[in-house]
């Protein structure tokens, strides 16, 4: 809860409204002068599997493109395929026991746990 209180600070979101319902959000924040960062995506459980995460990220490369040169995104070793999926293709840095050194109690993604962050990028010029 911090620490995503502290990067909403100085961060933009969005949401995907479905029958006045948040259905699926996402932050965006700046990561330096040429790259802003996808920091959060999620979509509640029961509206998962409809496009929403996907839609919301086409958007925000659109969003984007006219403000910076490259939109990155960390991520668990889990769900790297959606993102690949979804525009961010090139494999960016890792940062090595992200979970562990950040997270007081241990972080599961379903069942897999998540111990290294992985960034990738999507060139949006």
């Amino acid at each position: 809860k911090d620490i995503v209180e502290e990067y909403l600070k100085d961060s933009d979101m969005y949401v995907v409204i479905v029958d006045n319902i948040v259905v699926c959000e996402a932050v965006i924040t700046k990561y330096d002068e040429k790259t802003c960062e996808l920091k959060n995506i999620a979509t509640l459980p029961k509206y998962r599997g409809r496009g929403y995460a996907s839609f919301l990220i086409k958007y925000l490369f659109e969003e984007y493109k006219t403000k910076y040169e490259k939109m990155i995104v960390g991520t668990t070793e889990n769900m790297i395929p959606f993102y690949v999926l979804n525009g961010f293709k090139t494999y960016h840095h890792t940062v090595k026991n992200f979970f562990v050194d950040n997270y007081k109690e241990e972080i599961y993604d379903g069942d897999f746990h998540c111990i290294d962050m992985y960034y990738y990028s999507k060139n949006l010029k």
